[in-house]
């Protein structure tokens, strides 16, 4: 079970037994309870309960592609939100604020909406009021179907997400509720409120078909429920009070649409009906199929002699069509690269180098060109020949890659005529008394020409693209991580405050130094203490992973129990958190404006200690928006080493059977020749059929006034 079901199979017991307990209080006056009446509610009322439960069947699908949506999209509507009413939720939370309130109010939100929802369906189908239950089940069929096209267009994020001195006090509670929330919420689906829209709608559908006030208590406990559910959600750092208006107006039009729907659609699926029909058919096998051959002529035949009404249905099925197609490729920009299964990966423009181990021992070097969609094999070896000691490791610029084990490098420069990597040169150290090479970077000094930056555990050295041995400013060791940029080369040191960063420039010879800043937090920390065992220790934290371009910096600090991905502005100094300080993260990559890192954005604490980390997930953040965005979302697969590219983000994406795959998401968005075709279609049709329906409008409009005769 996974992380986080715990205190879902409490409130969700919680909701069940309080619904139970208040039917005594709520139940029409003249009404008993007895044990059988649970069983005939099954029996008598089934094809209502799928009507119901059948949301709860298309929430994670709707969810999962709301993710993909936001993701590929980025149809982010918050910002206009918070335009319109500022910081109404952020004065109402710190006017209330308590510890107590905020759990009492939390563990509300989540089993009194369970009981609320739970009771208005189940009250009238146990008391066999078919009347009330008919139309509550469609209300709250309708709401969720009339929100389906905000959450999927209209993404509002919730306020504590936003507002920067607001709390999401819910989610954050506790890390089990937080784990729960992160596994079943996007956080994205503020409007309409469901809190509101769901009760306010079951309330509406009793004060409008309640003719002997046999519900009256129920209605008023609804009322209440609504008003407190109302508080609730701006107070926890949820809602937004639009998305209150939205349930609101969402409830008033899902009733209407009850109202015209639940007389045919009852007709239909009345399930005492199902038995009848299932008795004729038994019966009389040939008359049954007569009698549905004449039910399907009647209701096709308005249908014979196309009107408006059917002109606009092809319109409108013309238009659905296309927004499909433009949903489809919009949450569709990720792709398979063909043809590679690498274990190591590292890109920069548009070109992706990965390493792959092959089964009969070899090792290719292969580039893929994001841009062109082609692969190309740089280089093929053997460990244990021609001075290779183990599986090479990687660096790339946009002017070459460096190849590279312990004792051996090669540097293969990038050729624009030809789009092509060619051998400049290498060198080989086959003495392995010799000091083994850490790393290898790729700079550039102040003519822009390629640096190699040979880091050793206590010097770097600087060779030319002739082999060279260069002088340039260096830096004190030991060194553990080093990265580079353009002229900058950054080393990650620590001191008995807290980790640093060295920074050197081969063009202008400055030399800065950066102070990690502490990002703990007490409550937080406490609750990743409990979790792992260990206590969260900044002072003894030490950067681990670091990747740079331009002015930006891209460090992963390792405090003990998690590692933090922080973005650091070298121009002025200022440090953001990028990852959930809650969950572990890794793997950086920076290009231009976006970061890309992994994040493991649930917990489960079932898992064997080798499965404890993994399902990690990519998350790119928008520097200049300022918006981090969660690209892949299935705890079944793991990705890791992720990379940002020009115009694309690869990663590496294991599942287990199926070996690794790259995968290619497109930041900008795309549409496959397909989509053109469909939509170019689409444009040619409407206009012929908008014209039709204006004139069957007419055409009947002009029938309408003339004269009657006598």
């Amino acid at each position: 079970m996974a992380g986080g079901s715990g205190i879902y199979i409490s409130w969700l017991m919680g909701a069940i037994l309080l619904s139970v307990a208040l039917m005594p209080l709520m139940k029409p006056p003249w009404a008993k309870i007895r044990i059988q009446g649970f069983v005939d509610m099954f029996r008598r009322y089934w094809a209502h309960m799928f009507v119901v439960f059948s949301v709860y069947l298309w929430k994670d699908i709707l969810d999962q592609l709301d993710r993909t949506l936001m993701a590929n999209t980025q149809l982010d509507m918050t910002p206009y939100v918070y335009a319109i009413e500022g910081d109404i939720v952020l004065w109402i939370q710190d006017a209330f604020q308590n510890e107590l309130l905020s759990i009492v109010l939390t563990h509300f939100y989540v089993m009194g909406f369970m009981t609320a929802t739970f009771a208005s369906f189940v009250y009238p189908i146990y008391f066999d009021d078919r009347h009330m239950a008919d139309r509550v089940s469609l209300s709250m069929f309708w709401v969720y179907v009339l929100a389906i096209p905000f959450y999927l267009f209209f993404n509002v994020r919730v306020t504590g997400n936003h507002i920067p001195a607001m709390e999401t006090i819910a989610y954050d509670l506790t890390p089990e509720i937080h784990n729960w929330f992160t596994r079943i919420d996007p956080f994205t689906n503020g409007m309409p409120s469901l809190h509101i829209g769901l009760p306010f709608a079951v309330w509406l559908t009793y004060l409008k078909w309640d003719e002997d006030g046999r519900w009256a208590k129920f209605r008023t406990a609804l009322i209440l429920f609504i008003l407190l559910t109302g508080f609730t959600i701006l107070y926890l750092g949820i809602h937004w009070v639009v998305d209150i208006i939205g349930g609101i107006l969402v409830a008033i039009l899902a009733v209407r649409l009850t109202e015209r729907t639940q007389e045919p659609i009852w007709r239909f699926a009345d399930e005492r009906l199902f038995t009848r029909r299932l008795a004729r058919f038994m019966k009389d096998p040939r008359a049954w199929s007569q009698r549905v051959k004449k039910s399907v002529n009647r209701q096709i035949d308005p249908y014979r002699e196309p009107s408006k009404t059917q002109t606009g249905a092809v319109i409108i099925a013309i238009m659905l069509g296309t927004g499909v197609v433009l949903l489809w490729d919009a949450t569709h920009q990720d792709f398979p690269v063909e043809g590679v299964t690498p274990t190591y990966a590292v890109g920069s423009g548009e070109w992706l180098v990965t390493v792959q181990e092959n089964e009969n021992g070899t090792i290719d070097l292969i580039s893929w060109n994001s841009q062109l969609r082609e692969l190309k094999t740089i280089s093929t070896i053997v460990i244990g020949e021609e001075g290779w000691t183990s599986v090479p490791k990687v660096s790339v610029s946009e002017k070459g890659v460096v190849l590279f084990d312990s004792f051996k490098l090669e540097f293969w420069a990038y050729t624009d005529s030809d789009k092509n990597f060619q051998l400049d040169w290498l060198i080989e150290e086959m003495d392995k008394d010799s000091e083994p090479m850490i790393d290898v970077l790729l700079a550039e000094n102040e003519i822009n020409e390629v640096v190699i930056v040979i880091v050793y555990s206590e010097e770097l050295v600087y060779r030319s693209t002739d082999g060279q041995i260069t002088e340039y400013p260096s830096m004190t060791g030991p060194f553990s991580m080093v990265a580079s940029s353009g002229p900058l080369i950054a080393a990650a040191n620590s001191t008995i405050d807290g980790p640093v960063l060295d920074i050197v420039s081969l063009a202008t010879q400055f030399t800065l130094r950066i102070d990690i800043a502490n990002n703990t937090d007490p409550l937080i920390d406490a609750q990743i203490e409990e979790f792992f065992g260990e206590a969260v220790n900044y002072s003894s934290s030490r950067i681990v992973e670091l990747a740079m371009d331009g002015n930006y910096i891209v460090a992963v600090i390792d405090l003990g129990p998690v590692n933090r991905t922080i973005l650091i502005d070298t121009a002025t100094g200022s440090q953001m958190l990028l990852s959930d300080p809650l969950w572990p993260s890794s793997s950086p990559s920076i290009s231009g404006n976006n970061v890309v890192f992994l994040q493991i954005p649930r917990f489960d604490p079932t898992a064997s200690p080798d499965d404890l980390l993994t399902a990690r997930d990519v998350f790119l953040h928008d520097i200049q928006e300022n918006r981090t965005l969660q690209l892949t979302n299935d705890p079944e697969v793991d990705q890791y080493n992720p990379q940002v590219l020009e115009s694309n983000v690869a990663w590496i994406e294991s599942q287990e059977d199926e070996g690794l795959e790259i995968r290619m998401y497109a930041l900008e968005e795309t549409f496959e020749p397909y989509s053109s075709v469909v939509l170019q279609s689409s444009i040619v049709l409407l206009i012929p059929m908008i014209v039709l329906y204006a004139f069957q409008t007419a055409n009947e409009s002009s029938r309408a006034n003339v004269p009657r005769k006598d």
